[in-house]
């Protein structure tokens, strides 16, 4: 079943499993990504239900391990593959090799406080969890390595975006206009209200503009906004960068969302990989 819920994305579903993809990688015969939904999994606690993918929550890790079994099936990825960073909030960059295949889901991580992953190697599909957190994915249609990173506010005001595309041109020479990016589902402006001191910081770094309204007595941040002028600033062309319009807070009803739900709630995943 296939279903268009957004102007970017579209949903497609097997049983009760649910996941979204971007139309415009579908011409990209390389790369298979998608993002999970919540729907679809064996979860079942309060906020988890039910296609939880954090590791770090209420839920077991059986639960987990069936959930990625289950996502990978109807995706196509080798849940063995899989690589996970160590998601803090940093704004580390990590090349993924075939030596970290499971890790962070079957296997332990010899790594910490990574927020960012890049890798040039097939079938190994990178990860990256959020739950109103910006995950921005990186293609280089050129050379055709790839790239993911977890970009909360602190992983936006700290610019993680431009550092992920420095890390891909120092290990792989890779050109910013080659560069294909999506900026998946996250907590849309209206939905991500912030403290006038944290409105303040980004204002000073990168200056007023409409991603950054003050309304009355209360402030709001376009995170995914934000991240595209990142993008732009490091030499991606701006027809090249896909920006969901799913805010995670408006629709709890397939995504998970923090703002939305609260601390109890599960985790989604946007999973990148070279074919």
């Amino acid at each position: 079943m296939i279903d268009i819920i957004s102007e970017k994305m579209y949903l497609v579903q097997k049983g009760q499993i649910k996941l979204l993809k971007f139309k415009a990688l579908d011409n990209l015969e390389y790369i298979n990504h998608t993002v999970s939904t919540r729907c679809g999994g064996v979860s079942s606690k309060d906020g988890l239900e039910s296609l939880n993918l954090g590791t770090y929550t209420a839920d077991s890790i059986e639960n987990v391990r069936e959930n990625y079994r289950l996502f990978c099936s109807f995706a196509g990825y080798d849940e063995k593959r899989l690589v996970l960073g160590n998601q803090t909030h940093s704004l580390n960059v990590r090349y993924a090799t075939s030596a970290d295949s499971g890790k962070g889901i079957f296997l332990e991580r010899d790594y910490t406080d990574v927020d960012a992953l890049i890798t040039d190697e097939k079938n190994l599909p990178l990860v990256i969890h959020t739950a109103d957190c910006v995950p921005v994915s990186f293609i280089d249609t050129k050379l055709k390595v790839i790239g993911a990173a977890h970009c909360g506010w602190r992983g936006t005001i700290g610019e993680l975006s431009r550092k992920t595309i420095e890390a891909m041109i120092n290990k792989f020479g890779t050109n910013p206009e080659d560069i294909v990016s999506t900026v998946g589902p996250c907590i849309c402006q209206m939905c991500y209200e912030v403290s006038e001191d944290l409105y303040n910081d980004f204002v000073n770094k990168f200056g007023e503009s409409c991603a950054l309204i003050k309304k009355d007595l209360s402030y709001y941040i376009d995170l995914a906004m934000i991240n595209k002028q990142i993008l732009i600033k490091c030499g991606v062309k701006e027809d090249n960068i896909i920006v969901s319009d799913l805010c995670t807070c408006c629709n709890t009803d397939i995504l998970y969302s923090h703002r939305g739900q609260g601390s109890k709630r599960g985790i989604f995943a946007s999973v990148l990989e070279i074919n």
